[in-house]
């Protein structure tokens, strides 16, 4: 048993050390401060990048989510037929409930980045255009 409990923690700890060593840090540690500097970021992209840096693991993630959400639909919203707008605000709700019957903030958290890597994804795809 404690031998498959170790090899458990140890194939997490690889697969997390590589993403959090990918991750720079965060600039800032005052909350206030980590707003602007989401709501500043040139990008879609970077603001994301910057959540990523600044979370919390925490409900405090869903304050920051919703700047980088809001940021990164001022790229795409205006671009949607409603049919899109229908299935992009679907799939936002369906982030919202996923975790609905787990406790503890950090899933919070996960919701918030769902969301924000969801508009992300909008952000990135229409930004090309339509396809031709």
């Amino acid at each position: 048993m404690f031998r498959k409990l170790l090899c458990a923690v140890s194939t997490v700890a690889m697969t997390i050390a590589p993403a959090a060593a990918a991750t720079p840090d965060c600039p800032e540690r005052d909350r206030d401060n980590i707003l602007e500097l989401l709501d500043q970021a040139p990008t879609c992209e970077k603001s994301l990048e910057l959540f990523e840096a600044c979370s919390y693991g925490a409900s405090g993630d869903v304050a920051l989510g919703e700047v980088v959400i809001r940021k990164c639909e001022g790229n795409f919203l205006t671009k949607l037929s409603k049919s899109q707008r229908e299935s992009y605000d679907r799939q936002q709700r369906q982030c919202a409930l996923k975790y609905r019957n787990e406790s503890g903030t950090m899933y919070r958290s996960f919701e918030a980045f769902c969301s924000a890597n969801l508009a992300k994804d909008y952000a990135r795809r229409f930004a090309k255009g339509p396809k031709s």
